[in-house]
């Protein structure tokens, strides 16, 4: 496997991209990572050629499914990116012969979901919002624009997975062209009810590390701090990655266990009830690049995450939304309490105060520290995004939270025999990976550029390194020295 920057690929691919006919679209079709969904998702933004005609983006109601149509280098383009696995974004991408591993059957999984793109209506996509407004950094004018783009973000039956070819709707297998993983391909091997994702060489990839995906630790609004009596004191704040470690395994079973306890209603402001406390898990199935990360990162090599069915109290999600509608408890497990999960920050956290329109946390759930700290603090008040955006992140920056990765883009190394799919896919690589398309990117208070990390890992499973402070010691010391936490009980 190779690792390599596209952007000169791009450039040089262009040229040749330019004469493409815009008589038919170029369908690409992505897949993979839930997690780094909406950060891969606004790309295109920077990657499309907005002077060329107007942008048009449909999505599903529960984020998974998105197509994005508009021009590039003078051609017609469909992006189509189906968020399940990060798996999905590896193993499928790396068979070049057209076999089964090329459409991801080779997890069991199916074979990736998508719009249509010629009759959006029949994936349940309505009317099309006219001028919403996106700001974005325009990489051709090394400026910050503003645009208007066609969008629908409600589509009601787009499939997550396509299993067989079928005529009513028009939707066939497709391969995968390239996709993006939370982790690198040697972090897989995780283990859930529904089988196992193997960690084996995928030699026929280029790996393309991108920007850093922090997760959270989320804990229902019901798990409650008690006094030495017993009563409810107010929510949890802070958990030890002990105690993380506990509660994943099922070494500890019950709250009071760890002295905490479970109310019986979703805001957790009733007295505490006689047991039990059971702890509940909302956790992802095998082939999630946040398996991958939660057992690479806070797990470690002494524990190993939980993985047998349980009924009404291990949870498993096919994506990130599963696991947000479980600790929301809207979905799996609904009505049941005590529950605790691992979700990317994005989905976890309420947006900051820069971001319009605003967006919501988790209803009825909300992260806590880890060991002291959160890799997102959207508490910051400042609504200015110069000022507020790297405090936001501060915890991220300075090392003193870990539970992160570099989200990966994996593309054919031998291209996708189009010279203008490939030049395209080389251009949203190329921008993922650039700082300031990231830093204004219109979702971006829970990602963060891999240059703003001062404390960098080598690989996912290792802690951050200050390696670098006898080479950045300014920028530590004005944005590091003297940086705690709010207190946590």
């Amino acid at each position: 496997m190779k690792t390599n920057n596209l952007a000169a690929i791009a450039a040089a691919v262009l040229g040749l991209a330019g004469a493409a006919s815009n008589a038919d679209a170029i369908d690409v079709y992505s897949g993979g990572s839930s997690a780094g969904r909406q950060f891969i998702n606004e790309v295109p933004l920077s990657a499309c050629d907005h002077t060329a005609g107007t942008i048009t983006h449909y999505q599903s109601s529960n984020n998974n499914v998105h197509l994005w149509q508009c021009k590039f280098a003078g051609q017609d383009i469909n992006f189509n990116y189906s968020a399940r696995g990060s798996s999905d974004g590896v193993y499928p991408v790396d068979d070049t012969t057209g076999g089964d591993r090329s459409k991801g059957k080779y997890n069991g999984k199916g074979f990736m979901g998508y719009i249509d793109a010629t009759s959006p209506s029949t994936s349940g996509c309505g009317a099309l919002t006219i001028g919403v407004p996106k700001t974005f950094y325009d990489v051709d004018t090394a400026t910050t624009v503003t645009i208007n783009i066609n969008e629908n973000k409600t589509c009601t039956n787009p499939p997550s997975t396509v299993t067989t070819d079928y005529p009513t709707p028009t939707f066939v297998r497709q391969p995968m062209h390239f996709g993006f993983s939370d982790v690198q391909f040697t972090s897989f091997g995780q283990t859930s009810p529904a089988g196992t994702e193997p960690a084996d060489p995928a030699p026929n990839v280029t790996e393309n590390k991108l920007m850093v995906l922090p997760f959270s630790i989320v804990v229902q609004n019901s798990v409650r701090r008690v006094d030495s009596a017993g009563n409810n004191i107010g929510p949890v704040q802070n958990l030890t990655q002990t105690e993380i470690e506990q509660i994943f395994t099922r070494g500890a079973r019950d709250w009071r266990e760890l002295g905490y306890a479970v109310t019986n209603d979703v805001a957790g402001t009733e007295a505490v009830p006689s047991g039990p406390h059971n702890i509940r898990l909302c956790m992802r199935e095998f082939g999630s690049g946040s398996k991958a990360t939660f057992d690479q990162v806070l797990m470690k090599e002494e524990a190993s995450e939980w993985n047998a069915a349980t009924a009404n109290i291990a949870f498993y999600s096919a994506s990130s939304s599963g696991v947000k509608t479980c600790l929301d408890n809207t979905g799996a497990g609904v009505g049941q309490f005590g529950k605790i999960g691992y979700i990317d920050s994005f989905e976890a956290t309420a947006s900051p105060a820069y971001i319009t329109p605003a967006t919501a946390a988790i209803a009825n759930a909300h992260v806590v520290n880890i060991n002291g700290f959160r890799g997102v603090d959207a508490t910051v008040a400042d609504p200015v995004k110069a000022t507020a955006r790297p405090k936001v992140l501060q915890a991220l920056r300075c090392g003193k939270t870990e539970f992160w990765v570099n989200l990966e883009a994996y593309t054919k190394t031998a291209g996708t025999g189009d010279a203008t799919r490939d030049a395209f896919i080389a251009r949203m690589v190329s921008d993922a990976q650039n700082t300031t398309v990231i830093e204004n990117l219109p979702a971006n208070w829970a990602f963060e550029a891999t240059p703003n990390i001062l404390a960098t890992k080598t690989a996912d499973n290792v802690a951050p390194d200050h390696a670098t402070y006898t080479t950045r010691s300014g920028e530590y010391d004005a944005q590091c020295r003297g940086f705690y936490a709010s207190p946590n009980p």
